[in-house]
């Protein structure tokens, strides 16, 4: 079968063949057996029959939905899509070397199928789509610069005045509110200003503004045009001068009385310096009283120093412990602290030495208090002067540790670990009144 023209070609078929004037007929082996249109990417079954490729695909995935198996759509002899079906780029080459007319109405143009695309990229009678944005007009495109640039509403304009970028059916509404388009000043003083300006300009510049007289502070008030300030100053100098006088007697009576505030003022507040250096007396006052009040004191006296000495010596005793004692001594309640002596200190350490150790005990009241302890302890040997005045105490004495913070924990057996230290040569407890009738005295203060 030969056909002239693609119109008489059946169109119950799949769109995949071209659809183009052809200036001579197209003979049947070259149209496609499903669409009887010339052969579009034209393929070759394994039994001899040409489709476009397309229209076969199409027809397979039909047959796979219906879970068919795949035939050919000729002879139904089943096929096997990838060994038995192969391109036909011999006949292709042969459709694409037919002539074709141009499809635009009005062009000329003939020549190999394989052209066409080249042809319509350039073909001045092609239809096409106005290039501008929201512009959907179409047109022949010898008429596409015209109308791009020339009669298109949608075609991008500079603003005459701010030069913002604007189509042309919108420029009218933006010249609406543009910002420097010149406007009249609403007093007829006959400015032409830009929008933006124009309450600039009405406010400090302005002829015909009503505004007040420079000297409306001093009380004139006449309201004039700008225009007219300078007769009515001009009229008006003993008015002005009048009321400046007026003003000025006026603030120097208010001077006055504000000196006099003032004075009031600083001798009130000298009282109330006075009042607070007194107040501040009192309250250092106060605070002494308040530390000694929480200060707990426990004062150990050691009979018979010299005997323990001779004792340690003899027996080896290793030290003597002073009776355990509360930081609260009053009411019996706080951590439980003792003091120890060694009073020739160690063998081969620090002998004729009296040497200290206070630890943390365990007590009645652990259960209840924080932990770890934290108070501040401050141990001294007093010095047993008679005058209170001339009495120089060894103090501190304690040495407090800060590498083992488990002897400050509250204690799980009966006594921690020593957490202070002191020593002292026994040379020096003679060098004052330190030792008396062979007693002395180390005092323990407890503060928070």
């Amino acid at each position: 079968m030969l056909i002239s023209n693609m119109a008489e070609a059946p169109r119950n078929r799949l769109p995949s063949g071209y659809d183009e004037d052809f200036v001579d007929a197209v003979e049947d082996e070259n149209l496609g057996l499903i669409c009887h249109l010339p052969l579009k990417e034209p393929v070759l079954t394994r039994c001899g029959h040409r489709f476009c490729k397309e229209c076969l695909e199409e027809y397979f995935r039909r047959q796979d939905a219906q879970h068919q198996p795949i035939t050919c759509p000729v002879d139904r002899e089943g096929l096997d899509r990838e060994r038995d079906v192969f391109p036909d780029k011999a006949t292709e080459r042969k459709v694409l070397s037919f002539a074709i007319k141009c499809p635009s109405k009005g062009c000329d143009w003939t020549g190999e199928l394989r052209s066409k695309e080249v042809h319509l990229a350039s073909c001045l009678c092609k239809l096409v789509h106005c290039t501008n944005e929201n512009c959907h007009v179409t047109m022949h495109r010898r008429h596409l610069k015209e109308h791009v640039t020339i009669n298109c509403m949608w075609r991008i304009l500079a603003c005459d005045h701010c030069s913002e970028p604007h189509p042309e059916c919108k420029m009218q509404d933006h010249i609406g509110q543009c910002s420097k388009f010149p406007v009249t000043c609403s007093n007829s003083c006959g400015a032409s200003i830009p929008r933006e300006m124009i309450g600039n300009h009405i406010e400090y510049d302005c002829p015909l503004t009503i505004i007040s007289c420079p000297y409306e502070k001093m009380g004139c008030e006449t309201k004039v045009q700008r225009v007219q300030v300078d007769s009515h100053l001009q009229s008006a100098t003993r008015l002005h001068l009048d009321l400046a006088c007026a003003k000025l007697t006026n603030t120097e009576v208010k001077l006055n009385d504000t000196d006099a505030k003032l004075n009031n003022a600083h001798s009130k507040l000298n009282e109330t310096f006075v009042k607070l250096n007194e107040t501040e007396e009192k309250l250092e006052a106060t605070r002494k009283v308040v530390e000694k009040l929480e200060t707990q004191i426990f004062i150990w006296r050691i009979n018979s120093f010299s005997e323990i000495g001779r004792q340690a010596t003899i027996d080896e005793t290793p030290s003597k412990d002073s009776v355990p004692f509360y930081t609260d001594r009053a009411e019996r309640y706080g951590y439980k602290l003792k003091v120890r002596i060694h009073p020739n200190g160690f063998a081969g350490s620090f002998e004729d030495h009296l040497v200290g150790f206070i630890f943390v005990m365990e007590g009645e009241y652990d259960g209840i208090l924080p932990w770890p302890f934290k108070k501040k302890v401050n141990i001294s040997l007093i010095d047993q002067q008679e005058d209170p005045v001339e009495r120089q105490n060894i103090s501190p004495l304690c040495v407090l540790s800060k590498t083992r913070p488990n002897v400050f924990a509250r204690p799980v057996k009966e006594e921690n670990e020593a957490f202070g230290c002191f020593v002292i040569p026994n040379a020096k407890l003679h060098s004052r009144r330190y030792l008396v009738d062979d007693t002395l005295f180390i005092q323990v203060e407890i503060s928070p």
